[in-house]
């Protein structure tokens, strides 16, 4: 009751009301920024504590001091100018050690000595502002009083520390409360300790209008100090709160392009596969790769590149539909989650655009890059409803695209699956063949058009794989290049035919195919040298053959790879000539001695006026350039005529013989050389 009694009336009401719109005020800010103190840790808790103590002491000692300015003592009232700054730095300082000690690991520890630290520190700002609170009276205090107030103080703040150690950060209700209350209860609780009595015939009563002018001056100053805590306390959470936002942006995006990366992909397409399991919602899968781009960072550099691929996703935006996503999700690799998309007739539709825009040239730096894209399709849920197997799908889908002729796009069907299940299991077996040696050589004989006798013949590399039978160098070798083991077979096909080679009369020559990737292989010219070394076959008898795409790549080297070649006395032979690009810069640039007709023109002889006509323009080029013409496929007694009236000088073909082993080929000599001898 004495309580009541004191702040009802023994305070001037409006006067109270300020102090209690101050405490209010500075207890939000406070608990905001104690709760963030204990919440950091190292070098940064520190600055955190220090701005939680000036902003918590400053609400509190205002608060006190507003309110004791409204007690009316009915006698003459001054005020102990050192004392006042004394109580509050007392609260500042206080407030600061109290929440450092509540940061403790042990809960117990900064409960009790914590919060029981910044209790106390306010009650000794509160009992040192009274003692500069001079009264020209007679003043009585009551101990129980102010025992019970330090119990109030105490007691809350340890609740208070207790409250934010355990709850949430939406927690503020209750811990303003406590905050609240303990200054609240602590002020008014210590007030009822205190009486004054005025001296009769001595004490006049004290000024209200100057102390309500002091009272609003310290609440403005204090609201000064507090919103500059808030402030900052704002400030720092909307930089942190952007820094926040740009880390999630780059940790979901291609800092390239700007395009989303694989983990947001990956990301999307798991929710998608969840909206689609739930709600029915269908979608479509494009995975796309860039066609000819490693040429573009070969020849123009990578800064070159790196534009390139940012004109790309930006085409890839205009080119899907709004609400779309395009996602990099590999150098040259990209995706486009379609939403909403529910037939092949819709996916193909964006699909076909997104191949038409990335058709067009892309002009960088003055420099002209033609790319193009393969897309593969797959739809959701017609194709599946995981996201790995949409993928795996999509990614069949591509590689379809891809091998048959790239810049178009395929939509998945369940054929593509069996197609590439074989091939896996083929780079399975054609490893394990590898290892083992598992291939052969065999001979195609090579014969004078005009004599019929044997001049030579050309290696072909045959595989006979157990439980698959025999497999065709049609499908193998490409898979033997894309894994890298042509090389390898290549080198020892090289080895075997010379050895082969050293059996035969030394009039026939050997003819060894060379794959594009092993023309740009630098080490060639040493391992055919060695392959000479050690079969002791002159290297006049061994003839290389090369295809016109393997031109196409970096011709420098290959001119370099194929002089060496030369240098070491092997002849070079263009095979297939006139299915690829047919340059006649090829024939004058590198050391050709051989032009070989490729079969699909000698298909058609003597009935098609066109083969017929290029067949002859072919032959006249090998005479005027002083190179060996050599038709393949020869497979009837018409195209062989033909051929030898019109100047080539060697043929092969079924009908001279199907590929054989070294044993029948040499039979096979002997047997044509006795029959044109008798």
């Amino acid at each position: 009751m004495r309580v009541l009694t004191c702040l009802l009336y023994e305070h001037d009401l409006w006067i109270v009301l300020l102090a209690a719109l101050m405490c209010l005020t500075g207890s939000i800010v406070a608990v905001t920024l104690f709760r963030r103190t204990l919440a950091e840790s190292g070098t940064a808790r520190f600055h955190w504590c220090f701005l939680s103590a000036v902003t918590a002491g400053a609400a509190t000692w205002a608060t006190h001091f507003i309110a004791m300015l409204g007690y009316k003592s009915g006698v003459p009232i001054d005020l102990d100018g050192p004392l006042t700054i004394a109580s509050a730095l007392i609260a500042v300082g206080g407030i600061a050690i109290g929440l450092l000690l509540a940061t403790a690991k042990d809960r117990a520890f900064s409960v009790v000595i914590g919060g029981g630290a910044i209790g106390l520190s306010i009650a000794a700002m509160h009992y040192v502002g009274m003692f500069a609170y001079r009264a020209e009276g007679i003043v009585e205090w009551r101990p129980i009083y102010v025992i019970a107030s330090l119990f109030v103080a105490a007691g809350l703040t340890m609740a208070l520390i207790y409250r934010l150690r355990r709850s949430r950060p939406a927690d503020r209700l209750v811990p303003t409360a406590m905050l609240v209350i303990a200054i609240v209860g602590l002020h008014f609780t210590g007030m009822a300790a205190f009486s004054v009595a005025p001296i009769p015939g001595v004490s006049a009563g004290a000024d209200s209008e100057a102390f309500t002018a002091v009272a609003l001056a310290i609440a403005m100053v204090a609201l000064l100090i507090v919103g500059t805590g808030i402030s900052t306390y704002l400030l720092e959470s909307r930089t942190q709160s952007e820094s926040r936002d740009q880390l999630a942006h780059i940790a979901m995006h291609d800092a390239l392009t700007g395009l989303a990366n694989r983990h947001s992909f990956s990301l999307t397409l798991e929710s998608e596969c969840g909206k689609l399991e739930r709600y029915g919602r269908p979608f479509a899968l494009l995975m796309l790769d860039l066609d000819r781009f490693k040429p573009v960072n070969d020849t123009l550099g990578h800064p070159v590149g790196d534009l390139v691929l940012q004109r790309v996703a930006n085409r890839l935006r205009q080119a899907v539909r709004e609400g779309d996503m395009v996602a990099r999700i590999g150098g040259d690799e990209f995706a486009i989650v379609a939403f909403g998309i529910a037939d092949a007739e819709q996916a193909s539709a964006l699909a076909a655009r997104v191949v038409e825009i990335m058709s067009r040239p892309f002009i960088v730096g003055g420099s002209v890059a033609e790319l193009g894209a393969s897309l593969g399709i797959a739809l959701a849920p017609d194709h599946g409803g995981e996201s790995e197997q949409l993928v795996q799908h999509a990614d069949v889908a591509l590689y379809s695209a891809k091998r048959a002729g790239k810049d178009r796009f395929c939509l998945f069907e369940t054929e593509m699956m069996d197609a590439m299940q074989r091939r896996r299991f083929l780079e399975v077996d054609l490893r394990r063949a590898c290892m083992r040696d598992e291939f052969e050589v065999f001979y195609q004989p090579v014969i004078d058009s005009k004599t019929g006798i044997v001049t030579g013949a050309e290696a072909l590399l045959r595989w006979h794989c157990e439980g698959r039978g025999d497999v065709s160098p049609a499908e193998f070798i490409p898979i033997a290049e894309e894994l890298g083991l042509v090389s390898r077979i290549g080198a020892n096909v090289l080895q075997q035919a010379c050895h082969d080679a050293t059996t035969w009369p030394e009039e026939l020559d050997v003819a060894v195919n060379v794959s594009p990737v092993q023309l740009l292989d630098p080490r060639l010219p040493q391992i055919v040298a060695q392959a000479l070394l050690d079969s002791g076959l002159r290297s006049d008898r061994l003839e290389l053959e090369i295809t016109e795409t393997a031109l196409l790549g970096d011709d420098e080297a290959a001119l370099r790879t194929l002089n060496h070649l030369r240098d070491l006395g092997v002849r070079i032979s263009l095979d297939d000539f006139g299915t690829g690009y047919s340059s006649l810069s090829y024939l004058h640039r590198f050391p050709i001695s051989r032009i070989k007709i490729d079969r699909s023109f000698i298909r058609k002889l003597p009935e098609d006026p066109g083969s017929a006509s290029i067949v002859r323009a072919i032959a006249q080029l090998g005479e005027s350039l002083d190179m060996k013409v050599t038709a393949e496929g020869i497979e009837t007694s018409e195209q062989l005529s033909f051929i030898a009236e019109h100047g080539c000088d060697h043929v092969q073909g079924f009908l001279i013989s199907r590929p054989i082993r070294v044993g029948d080929f040499l039979a096979l000599v002997k047997a044509r050389t006795a029959s044109i001898a008798a």
